[in-house]
């Protein structure tokens, strides 16, 4: 059997991370997105750098990820790539949501959360072979069966914990070097995590603004300086990426079921947003 490419392993991922609730894509050489384009996942993943170099965006910020670094993309926040080198190759582990929310119950010290304010963090090669070695490990236990390790669940539960545990050292020695953020930044980046949240249910922009405690004007000033777009512009281009993705990824689902899930009331209004802000019908959209 001819082994599988990038695509089809990233989608068999996919298609079994509810069941298998983790996924680990080691080596990835010839990941090339597409430039320019957003890309979102429902999944938390964290994305180890072995070598080569990428530019991207993730919500707002510049972020440029180094050999040695790991990141920790947050389920629903918005990653761009700009660039990568020719020598790039990273490793994917997913995780699937009622993993990360017994991860939640069962945490030592680390919060996963705190990576949507800075999602990467660099690792000495010493840390980083200690790293991978714990991964060797998960990686182990992820493909027994209850079988081999009944306890097989608590087991990934516990390996997970040491390799939070491992990359927060070293996010806390970076952090005690880096330089303060900005409240400009702050703001920008508790919106992010917010819509993140609760972009279903919450399209107003009064709404991001008093979880924030600002006024709606002064928040939509600062997220203009922060992004070069007004907080609803942003909130509209966040929803589109969100419609973009669930339109290319999920056929099981229908434009209608799309439009609830993303908290249009009725179809035509979310098929007249769509068509404002692309010039194409979901319909169309999907066939392309």
């Amino acid at each position: 059997m001819p082994a599988m490419d990038t695509r089809q392993r990233f989608y068999e991922a996919y298609r079994t991370l509810d069941e298998k609730e983790v996924a680990i894509l080691r080596d990835i050489r010839d990941y090339n997105p597409v430039y320019g384009h957003d890309i979102v996942s429902k999944y938390m993943t964290v994305i180890i750098c072995h070598a080569g170099s990428a530019h991207l965006l993730y919500d707002m910020q510049e972020v440029h990820f180094t050999a040695n670094s790991i990141a920790v993309i947050l389920p629903d926040h918005i990653m761009r790539p700009l660039e990568c080198s020719p020598d790039y190759r990273v490793t994917f582990i997913m995780h699937s949501n009622a993993f990360c929310e017994e991860l939640k119950t069962k945490r030592l010290t680390h919060d996963y959360e705190k990576f949507h304010l800075t999602p990467s963090c660099h690792m000495s090669d010493e840390a980083m072979a200690l790293y991978i070695k714990a991964l060797d490990v998960f990686e182990h236990i992820c493909n027994s069966s209850i079988q081999f390790y009944p306890l097989r669940r608590e087991m990934l539960i516990a390996q997970s914990n040491v390799m939070v545990e491992l990359t927060n050292v070293c996010r806390r020695e970076q952090d005690s070097n880096s330089h303060t953020l900005s409240r400009k930044q702050i703001v920008a980046q508790e919106f992010c995590n917010l819509l993140a949240m609760h972009y279903r249910e919450q399209h107003e922009v009064a709404y991001y603004a008093n979880n924030i405690h600002l006024s709606p004007r002064h928040f939509s000033l600062i997220i203009k300086e922060a992004t070069g777009l007004s907080a609803s512009e942003y909130i509209e281009e966040y929803i589109l990426t969100q419609a973009r993705n669930l339109l290319a990824t999920r056929p099981d689902m229908s434009v209608q079921q799309i439009c609830y899930h993303l908290g249009f009331s009725e179809s035509p209004s979310f098929c007249r947003f769509f068509k404002r802000l692309t010039g194409q019908t979901p319909k169309d959209y999907r066939e392309q």
